[in-house]
């Protein structure tokens, strides 16, 4: 935790056209500017924006449990106590959070009090404008208003034509002059489309950044992941610890009996766990986690007999995703990818699948056990490795 005053400001210009609001919409969502400046020996709390929830945004305050009575109170602009989740301590640290709803007044503080002196130990302030409130997309709003404007100069100038039936009657100088204003409104609705054409590519954007944001806080909850010689096939080659591939003195052979594959050493009950595999040039492999159950009866028979149940897993076979043990609840992008983020969510009972490069959804299948699970991984019958690497930070999102 930090031993300064931290004063987080995010703000976005009213005066700014809607394009440039819109732009800063997309690329600016994700961060607050955190500016930190040394006053004594004050103590500053950490804010962050966790996740939108309705119409709303929840940030969340942790700070050190530094002495034994320690409370996270939220204050408006006013210095009036706001109503927020009750604290979650631990011996480590102290957590509070409150949803902040739009119009609610954007100015809110995190401050550490004492519960014995009632004096503050510090704060950290968030300003956060109302652009950054889920809400209709005025691109779009503008989009149905330009299409409906549009019909109505097509039918007005319809209307003149019938009216005057210059169909029939109108002069070469009336003919030309008509032909000059027809001409000048195809280029306003002309100018009218591309602007809504742009309009529509902002939202794309928008959307790919949100799946960022999303890849972004799976990745926050990496774990190593060593696999089990003991809970390995034996026609398999463990390397490093972490890399496998079926030994070349099987690769000509068809019939292999048995479950192909390694299970990890780490087990988990509960959490968030995410891991990252390399995948990159192969025609098969599958990615998964089964129950300790299961795990145990494939120690046990030396993986000489198939998986049956207790396992959730997906597979890349003949160009294609293949979700086994559940339907996806997702359907993201189908293109092959190098290296596959898997991420075990134990709280929301779900396993997700991301392409890391493009730092977006591939499936998500739930997860309907209630025992420990365990990764596990099937290199097919490449001669190169599949491995677990190290999950790296991802680049940084582009910024104006």
């Amino acid at each position: 935790m930090f031993s300064i005053d931290t004063q987080i400001l995010f703000c976005c210009m009213a005066v700014f056209s809607p394009r440039k609001t819109q732009l800063l919409w997309n690329y600016f969502l994700p961060f607050l500017l955190m500016n930190h400046l040394t006053l004594g020996n004050t103590i500053s709390p950490l804010i962050m924006l966790d996740q939108y929830e309705g119409s709303g945004i929840r940030l969340v305050c942790t700070s050190e449990m530094l002495f034994p009575e320690i409370q996270l109170l939220w204050v408006d602009g006013e210095g009036q106590e706001l109503l927020a989740a009750p604290a979650v301590a631990t011996p480590d640290n102290i957590t509070s959070s409150i949803l902040l709803q739009p119009g609610a007044g954007h100015f809110v503080s995190c401050r550490i009090v004492s519960k014995s002196t009632k004096t503050s130990a510090g704060s950290t302030s968030v300003i956060i404008a109302d652009i950054f409130f889920p809400s209709t997309s005025r691109w779009m709003i503008a989009f149905f208003v330009i299409a409906v404007l549009g019909t109505v100069v097509i039918l007005a100038i319809y209307y003149i034509l019938k009216k005057n039936n210059l169909k029939l009657a109108l002069s070469d100088n009336e003919q030309k002059a008509m032909e000059e204003e027809i001409a000048r409104i195809k280029i306003i609705l002309g100018k009218e489309k591309n602007e809504s054409q742009e309009a529509l590519k902002v939202q794309d954007n928008f959307e790919k950044t949100m799946e960022e944001l999303d890849f972004r806080r799976a990745a926050s909850h990496a774990v190593n992941i060593t696999l089990d010689p003991q809970c390995t096939h034996p026609k398999l080659i463990i390397k490093e610890k972490n890399r496998i591939k079926l030994s070349s003195l099987y690769l000509g052979l068809k019939d292999l009996k048995g479950a192909l594959i390694a299970v990890a050493k780490e087990g988990f009950s509960s959490g968030k766990l995410y891991w990252e595999v390399e995948v990159e040039g192969r025609t098969f492999w599958e990615l998964g986690v089964l129950t300790k159950k299961v795990r145990k009866r494939l120690e046990s028979e030396t993986l000489e007999k198939p998986l049956e149940e207790g396992y959730v897993s997906m597979q890349w076979f003949q160009n294609q995703y293949h979700c086994i043990g559940g339907s996806s609840l997702t359907d993201g992008q189908n293109e092959e990818c190098a290296v596959v983020g898997v991420f075990l969510d134990l709280e929301e009972k779900m396993l997700s699948f991301y392409n890391v490069q493009l730092m977006c959804s591939i499936r998500t299948i739930p997860v309907e056990f209630f025992e420990k699970m365990y990764p596990f991984f099937n290199p097919g019958r490449e001669e190169n490795f599949l491995g677990v690497r190290p999950v790296s930070s991802p680049p940084r999102l582009a910024s104006i």
